[in-house]
C-alpha cells in the first residue's frame, strides 16, 4: 500500500492518472494519484494490473480473490505487454 506519492513518480514511473482537486469541500489535496492496484505473483512478476482515473472503478474484492485463486490454481500466467 502507497500513499502520498509524488505526481512525478506516480505518473511517470508507476502509470497511474494524477488529479487535480476539482471542489473545496472535499477532503482531497490538491493534486494527487488516482487509485491503482498492483499483483505480484510468487515469482514476483506483475499478475495483475488495474489503473483507475476515478475513486468509484475500484476493483470487487470479491472478484478479484476468486480471480487470483483460480490463476494461482491453475498456474495461470500473467497476460498481455505493455
Amino acid at each position: 500500500m502507497a500513499y502520498g506519492l509524488e505526481p512525478v513518480f506516480a505518473k511517470g514511473t508507476l502509470g497511474l492518472y494524477v488529479s487535480e482537486r476539482i471542489t473545496k469541500w472535499v477532503d482531497e489535496t490538491h493534486t494527487f494519484a488516482e487509485s491503482a492496484l498492483f499483483v505480484l505473483n510468487a515469482e514476483g512478476k506483475v499478475q495483475v494490473v488495474d489503473i483507475s482515473n476515478a475513486p468509484f472503478t475500484r476493483p470487487d474484492v470479491a472478484g478479484l480473490i476468486g480471480g487470483l485463486t483460480f490463476a494461482k490454481g491453475q498456474d495461470y500466467p500473467p497476460r498481455g505487454t505493455a
